[in-house]
């Protein structure tokens, strides 16, 4: 028998306007980008098990964006990783009790041509694990302070785009059962996928300048296959470099510090079950880089479509925070090492944020399935849902997959295997969310309503 225990933290609710009322609070917010490639031999790559051999260079460098929300004396940074996975309960602690920062989500792109700072420290020396793993703590740490330190007052606006560029890599088989396909030289669009593009416009509110932008978009960033042994960013560093170059001042504009260069953060979705259609055919390195630029494009390219049809985020009339943890018992024994675990408890912390009561965030770590982004946006009670997977907070474990019922019984890799979820354990995670948004609306009582 096994425990996992699993933490719903309703956070926040900040705000914005334009203007503010004198009873409203004003927002502020930071943004501030920095490169966390390591250097120096001996790095291991993240994301196939079959790789042996250290990365053998840099392709793109990699990058920390953070962006930092404060109001009423609340603060929050979402930082948006160009790494596979980055658990760290330092950084949690780190912001709050250096900083200021009460809660931050790290929302790694899952690029698996990143350092791996979870699953190879085997093949690592141990102080070179050890030490590229507290620079990149310490980058992200000053990607946060260099954000706070820079803070104005800020407007939010909200816009959704569309576009497929993923399928669904679990296939139904004859027997009855899934299996995946890791390959799709044809590029058919197998279903069900998503094809929203969640964007958030961040602006100086006194300048009228964009500073930010927030994306959200369910794809695993594996253009790059197991062969690559550079770093790179994959198609969401395409999409950011040519979003933040698009959007930014041209060199030698900015002579009086009027305009700032605009940050994009990347944030991915429910993708544990979709793959890119620019999935590289031949595993061919130089071919997959041009295909991670395509599609990496592509997405920059909806992305800058959907921005002029932002809208504004209303003013809000007070500031809430909330927070709630559920436990529950996982039932699920283990025949081996790759289905379900039994070591030990696997504590699963999520946050959840409101923002004027027009944003809701859903941050769960490890690789949830797409079912569960769709339950989350299905059913939460908002008009601009954002669902974060591959997002710690605070002291959480990585619990690999994490499928929706149906995918577990159905099978097929990260749904019967390669996970510490408890069936039906996603689902709850997701219904507690839901749960604190509505106490967070003031929608739910401790009472029975009356006559």
């Amino acid at each position: 028998m096994r425990k996992s225990i699993f933490c719903a933290i309703a956070v926040m609710m900040a705000a914005l306007c334009r203007p503010l009322p004198s009873h409203a609070q004003q927002l502020r917010a930071g943004v501030a980008k920095v490169e966390i490639t390591p250097s120096g031999e001996g790095i291991y790559l993240a994301g196939y098990d079959g790789r042996t051999s250290p990365a053998a260079g840099v392709h793109d460098p990699l990058h920390a964006r953070a962006l930092v929300l404060e109001c009423a004396g609340q603060c929050m940074a979402l930082v948006s990783l160009d790494l596979c996975w980055f658990p760290s309960a330092r950084l949690a602690r780190e912001a709050k009790d250096r900083l200021g920062v009460g809660l931050v989500l790290t929302a790694a792109s899952h690029t698996h041509s990143g350092p791996d700072l979870l699953y190879s420290k085997q093949l690592w020396h141990p102080a070179r694990f050890d030490a590229v793993f507290r620079q990149i703590e310490d980058r992200v740490l000053e990607a946060i302070e260099k954000a706070k330190s820079n803070m104005f007052p800020a407007r939010l606006s909200v816009a959704n785009g569309n576009i497929t560029l993923g399928y669904h890599r679990l296939l139904m088989q004859p027997d009855g059962r899934r299996r995946p396909l890791f390959r799709n030289p044809e590029r058919i669009p197998y279903g069900p996928v998503d094809p929203t593009v969640g964007v958030i416009r961040i602006e100086d509110a006194a300048a009228g300048t964009t500073r930010a932008i927030v994306v959200n978009y369910a794809c695993h960033a594996v253009c790059m296959g197991g062969r690559n042994l550079l770093m790179s960013a994959d198609y969401p560093g395409a999409m950011a470099a040519k979003v933040e170059t698009t959007l930014s001042p041209a060199h030698g504009q900015d002579a009086h510090a009027t305009i700032k260069a605009v940050v994009c953060l990347f944030t991915q979705g429910g993708a544990g079950s979709v793959n890119p259609l620019f999935l590289g055919a031949k595993d061919d390195p130089p071919e997959d880089f041009k295909r991670a630029k395509t599609m990496g494009e592509l997405l920059a390219d909806e992305v800058l479509r959907a921005l002029p049809h932002a809208k504004p985020v209303a003013a809000p009339d007070e500031i809430q925070w909330r927070s709630r943890t559920q436990t529950f018992a996982n039932r699920w024994p283990t025949p081996g090492p790759e289905y379900w675990a039994t070591s030990g408890p696997v504590e699963i912390g999520t946050a959840t944020v409101l923002i004027n009561r027009k944003i809701a965030i859903m941050a769960i770590p490890g690789e949830p399935h797409l079912t569960l982004q769709m339950m989350f946006k299905r059913d939460v009670p908002v008009e601009f849902p954002v669902f974060l997977g591959y997002t710690t907070s605070g002291d959480s474990k990585w619990p690999e997959y994490i499928p929706d019922i149906r995918a577990a019984a159905e099978g097929g890799y990260g749904a019967d295997r390669r996970t510490f979820t408890e069936v039906g354990g996603g689902e709850r995670l997701v219904n507690q969310a839901i749960i604190d948004l509505y106490w967070m609306k003031g929608m739910l009582s401790d009472h029975p309503a009356k006559k």
